[in-house]
Order: structure tokens, then C-alpha cells, then sequence
């Protein structure tokens, strides 16, 4: 195959390995925005967005919250363990800290995002899919101006070399989640830092920049042709 793109810099590398034909990396980021900065929600609200499936780490945070004080966790999205992640909700009496909100609509969720505290994107390494992924949500979260905890996977690294907007976690534990989110939420300092960096980011991980990649490559599939 003459034309190949991909959604990441990990597997472009992965794939060129593989198949000795080079790649083109699209990202899959969000158009640029203006959300303001509207206040946030109290008590601080620690926000998931995305499929309630397995892997995501949602199991393991429901295990944390009881632990962090003043902070709620909302669940936005449907999945495989909706109905066992309700389940656990309830069993363990946290009906008033773990809220669902269901699907909704993008611009409600793009209204919402902003006035939340952290953002979540977490998985278990469950294989190179999992491991080499580049979640959308994580730049939802950099034009909400609002810092995430992410894995220490490698395309997060590659964000935070580049701009310092989340802290990443090595693992699912609960001491490792626990520490990195009362990190957040309790040192003042570190989260203007993160949230600054995220007015950096912002501007440079946008479709606008992104959309000549893929042109491009339309580009040579239709004029390349007609100049050999």
C-alpha cells in the first residue's frame, strides 16, 4: 500500500517497522475552542468521559473515592460494565460521590468539561492497543483547560515532553490513583502550572493543524499519479 496514515506517532513507528512503507500520523484532536472559564463545580468534580468498558480503569477509581474528601466522580458514557459499574456504586454505598450521566449530546458535554477539576484517562495495559493509544478525551480535557490524570504510556509521555498537562501514573493501584489525584487537587501551584500549560497546548493540538496532514496525503493519491 502507496498512501498510509495512522492516529499516532507509536504506531507509525510500529507499522514503518513492520512493513517498510512510511506513515503519515493524523491525530485525532478537536477543533479549536473557546470555553471560557466558567467556575467550577462544587464540591471539585473529578470527570470520566468515554465507554464504561472493561480496562478503563473505572473499577479501580471507584475503589479510591471514598478516600479523597469534598469530590465527586461522574461517569459521562455508556458501556459493556454499565450495569456492574452501577452495581459497585451501590454496593459500596457511594450513591452521593459517583454520579452517571449517561450519553450526551457533544456540545453539553463540551459545556460541562470546563467546569470540572481533573479529568480521567486511564486503562490497563491489556495489550498494544490499549498501550499505544492516543485517547481523544485527553485533548477534550487540554481545551477545557482542565488537567488530567493519564497512564505513563507512550503517547502521553510524548504530550508531556512536548507540554506539561496531566500527571501520569504507572499503574492502576490504589495508592498510586489516590496520590496523584490529591496531588492535583491539593497543590494549588502544580494544577496553575498544568492548567497553563494547557492554554499552550491548546493552540497547537487543534484540527486546523492536523487537516493538511491528511490533505496531503489525499493529495498525492490523486496528483501523484498525473505527474509520473
Amino acid at each position: 500500500i502507496k498512501y498510509n496514515y495512522t492516529v499516532c506517532r507509536s504506531l507509525k513507528e510500529l507499522f514503518e517497522k513492520e512493513y517498510n512503507v512510511p506513515f503519515k500520523v493524523v491525530r485525532n484532536v478537536p477543533f479549536a475552542s473557546d470555553y471560557g472559564e466558567p467556575e467550577k463545580l462544587e464540591p471539585k468534580v473529578i470527570l470520566y468521559q468515554g465507554a464504561l468498558n472493561d480496562g478503563r480503569g473505572l473499577e479501580e477509581m471507584i475503589e479510591v473515592v471514598p478516600e479523597i474528601e469534598d469530590v465527586e466522580f461522574w461517569l459521562v458514557g455508556e458501556g459493556d460494565n454499565s450495569q456492574s459499574l452501577r452495581e459497585l456504586v451501590k454496593e459500596k454505598g457511594l450513591e452521593g460521590k459517583v454520579k452517571f450521566l449517561g450519553f450526551m449530546q457533544p456540545e453539553d458535554l463540551r459545556a460541562l468539561t470546563p467546569k470540572v477539576y481533573v479529568g480521567l484517562n486511564l486503562l490497563q495495559n491489556k495489550g498494544l492497543n490499549y498501550y499505544y493509544s492516543l485517547a481523544n478525551k485527553s485533548f477534550d480535557y487540554i481545551q477545557a483547560l482542565v488537567p488530567s490524570v493519564n497512564m505513563d504510556f507512550p503517547e502521553y509521555r510524548y504530550i508531556k515532553e512536548e507540554f506539561e498537562v496531566a500527571l501520569l501514573v504507572p499503574d492502576l493501584k490504589k495508592e498510586t490513583l489516590k496520590n496523584a489525584l490529591q496531588e492535583l487537587l491539593e497543590n494549588e501551584a502544580l494544577y496553575l502550572r498544568l492548567k497553563d500549560n494547557c492554554r499552550q497546548a491548546k493552540e497547537v493540538y487543534i484540527w486546523e493543524n492536523e487537516v493538511g496532514v491528511l490533505l496531503g496525503v489525499y493529495e498525492r493519491i490523486f496528483f501523484e499519479p498525473l505527474r509520473i
